[in-house]
Order: structure tokens, then C-alpha cells, then sequence
């Protein structure tokens, strides 16, 4: 019964710290609107809305975080069941660094074609083939 309390404090304390990335996110980017006063000129109001891709960013790492605990749980009562508990880790973790090292490898593509044009004039920049 305690690990199931742990696991829920967990979770529990994961939701709120993403909450809290985000209003410290939020916040950042309302003072630099202030600075240098894009809010006024674009019209927005003074609250930042979450968008919606980051709540269901939120929501998908929620159930992952739910996913786990109950993963651990059933671990620590069957330890022949490590072998999937792993998978479950390891599959999300590999695919997210796999795709942020492609989305970073195309903006120093496009800010090393916008920074170098006369060096980078005979590179095309193909972003829907980036594979090297």
C-alpha cells in the first residue's frame, strides 16, 4: 500500500512541477513582451493562454507517469515482469532524443544557411530529407 502511496505522490508532484515549468515559461516570455512591447502592438491580453499542444503534452506525460507507477507497482510484485517495465522506459525516452536530434540538426541547417549564404549557397537545404 505504501508504494502505491509513493507512486501517486509521484505523479502528483510531477503534475505540479510541469505546471510550474510552465508558468515560469509563461512568465518569461510576458516580461520580454513588456520589454520590448510586442504586447501592445500585437494586441494581446496580459494573461498567456496554454496552448494546445502543451496541454496535450501535459496530458500524454501524465498517463505516461500514471503508466509507470502502475508499472512499477506490478514489478515489484512479479519481478519477472522488469523485462517489459524497461521497454515501456526506454521506448518513449529513444524516440524523444531521436526526434529533438532531427529538429535541432534542421534549425542549425536553416541558421547556418541564414547566417552563411555566400559558404552555404551550393547546399540545398531539404528539410523534408534530413537522414545524415
Amino acid at each position: 500500500m505504501t508504494y502505491v502511496a509513493v507512486a501517486l505522490a509521484g505523479i502528483a508532484a510531477g503534475f505540479f512541477i510541469t505546471l510550474l515549468f510552465f508558468r515560469i515559461q509563461a512568465e518569461k516570455k510576458m516580461k520580454k513582451r513588456i520589454r520590448t512591447g510586442a504586447n501592445r502592438e500585437k494586441g494581446k491580453q496580459d494573461g498567456e493562454k496554454i496552448s494546445f499542444t502543451k496541454a496535450v503534452l501535459s496530458l500524454v506525460l501524465l498517463t505516461y507517469f500514471f503508466g509507470l507507477a502502475v508499472g512499477v507497482y506490478v514489478t515489484l510484485k512479479d519481478y519477472s515482469q522488469f523485462g517489459i517495465l524497461a521497454t515501456y522506459i526506454a521506448t518513449p525516452t529513444t524516440t524523444v532524443i531521436a526526434l529533438y536530434c532531427w529538429k535541432s540538426k534542421a534549425e542549425n541547417m536553416i541558421k547556418l544557411k541564414k547566417y552563411f549564404p555566400e559558404e552555404t549557397k551550393d547546399i540545398p537545404v531539404d528539410l523534408n530529407n534530413i537522414s545524415s
